[in-house]
């Protein structure tokens, strides 16, 4: 018995080791009686990047959720900003490359700069410089603040009232690991419920994305959260800087410039 249990240990192994080694990986948990998908990546390891992406014609224009991962191949992808309906402009400040690709008016910036630091500005704050992180992608409002459920949307200017209904909804978080929580939920829950899902996954710092029929999520080939709308921007992951320098180029691929949003 006890040989058999070495050798099925070490047939095994390769198994486990790989999976401990993903650097970005999917799992389904239950929290907050609600089933919630959970997609983390490490930004500990110098093999993950994260950058938002817009639609395939740029800025005012939109792409199917389908098309923008066959065209973009991350390894996870989750939906962004808000946009207009009518405009497709979105209503958050995004940046790409270092470079502004869209000005917005509401909601918390999300910026990544050099060796995968993420830091969630506050509301209040003026608009971050490009050129100061990689990317940025405002959305809001903002859940989860130093490990504390904080949610103001009225005072972000998100006055909506779609935003204070049931929805499915989706999150980004940050834990004190340096784990990077891309989170959908794809039944109709109130944001408040999101912000204690949120905070009970371990973030520290979240923010709310876009949700509704713009919710999406996909990891490792398979898509968790359907989107029942075309997108406009996504936020991508990759887990190899030879993919994610393949994919750059087409992170923001028409010329664009960059639009303000007045209102939400």
């Amino acid at each position: 018995m006890r040989r058999i249990c070495i050798l099925l240990i070490g047939f095994m192994l390769p198994t486990i080791l790989a999976m401990a080694a993903d650097d970005v990986a999917y799992t389904k948990r239950w929290v907050q009686g609600v089933p919630v998908h959970v997609v983390t990546a490490n930004l500990n390891s110098a093999n993950v990047k994260v950058s938002p992406a817009i639609a395939r014609h740029g800025i005012g224009t939109s792409e199917g959720f389908g098309s923008m991962l066959s065209r973009l191949k991350p390894a996870a992808a989750i939906t962004g900003t808000y946009f207009c309906v009518r405009s497709l402009v979105p209503t958050g400040h995004i940046a790409i490359d270092s470079k502004l690709i869209n000005t917005g008016s509401v909601g918390s910036p999300v910026c990544f700069g050099t060796g995968n630091t993420v830091e969630f500005k506050s509301y209040k704050s003026p608009t971050p410089n490009p050129g100061t992180y990689e990317s940025v992608l405002a959305s809001g409002p903002r859940l989860v603040k130093n490990g504390v459920v904080a949610l103001s949307p009225w005072a972000e200017g998100f006055h909506d009232g779609h935003l204070y209904r049931p929805a499915q909804r989706s999150a980004l978080g940050i834990t004190k690991y340096n784990k990077l929580l891309l989170v959908t939920v794809n039944r109709p829950i109130y944001m408040s419920k999101m912000a204690k899902i949120m905070r009970e996954l371990g973030a520290k710092d979240a923010v709310n994305l876009d949700g509704g029929s713009s919710t999406a999520l996909f990891c490792d080939g398979h898509t968790y959260s359907h989107p029942g709308r075309r997108m406009t921007n996504l936020i991508v992951v990759y887990e190899s800087p030879k993919l994610f320098a393949r994919a750059k180029s087409q992170l923001a691929p028409a010329p664009v410039i960059a639009a303000t949003q007045s209102k939400s």
